[in-house]
């Protein structure tokens, strides 16, 4: 059986979000060129544009004014393409997603689903396949956001870990948090 060719990319960029669209045609025409179907392929480019999205986004905020003026961040993308596997690494110099205040949220008593809402906040399965670390310990996560979600619904795993530039260990997002490491993987599944 002759093996094809795994495709890789790895750049940096100055946080914008004209790097979006550049690096998902980039990968759009890559996925097509290692002969995924269009199925596949917009799955893997939908997950992809929504991390990508997220990294120019917490890597442009700036929490004092003039803070963006005085600072240029980079966002590293890097994945690889063969026929067995797509996995991707994307790599941002923001404050990060405040994991334990999205994931921390109580189902609401007021709400006409209230118990739907306790159902699904002690039972949320998404665990198994999503892994946040802080300094390498794991966190604890209860349910997630609509942007990870739909990543989880076309990835086997994401595994974030943050980048704490004081290396003080906490279990949230901090004034010493300079970055995430954020990691999807996906076998082929329409060979």
């Amino acid at each position: 059986m002759n093996k094809k060719k795994e495709i890789a990319f790895l750049d940096s960029f100055t946080a914008s979000t004209s790097i979006v669209p550049e690096v998902i045609d980039k990968l759009y025409q890559d996925l097509q060129t290692a002969g995924y179907p269009r199925e596949e392929i917009d799955e893997i480019v939908l997950s992809m544009d929504e991390s990508i999205t997220n990294a120019v986004q917490v890597t442009m905020t700036c929490s004092t004014p003039g803070e963006c003026a005085v600072r240029t961040r980079n966002i590293t993308i890097r994945y690889t393409i063969n026929e067995n596997e797509f996995d991707a690494t994307i790599i941002d110099h923001g404050s990060g997603l405040d994991f334990i205040k999205i994931f921390g949220k109580l189902p609401d008593n007021n709400s006409t689903n209230y118990f739907d809402q306790i159902v699904s906040y002690a039972t949320d399965t998404e665990k198994s396949r999503l892994s946040v670390k802080i300094n390498g310990e794991e966190i604890p996560l209860r349910g997630i956001g609509a942007g990870l979600k739909i990543i989880l619904t076309f990835m086997d795993t994401v595994t974030i870990e943050y980048i704490d530039k004081k290396e003080i260990l906490s279990t949230s997002v901090s004034d010493y948090t300079d970055g995430t490491i954020f990691n999807i993987k996906r076998k082929r599944r329409y060979h």
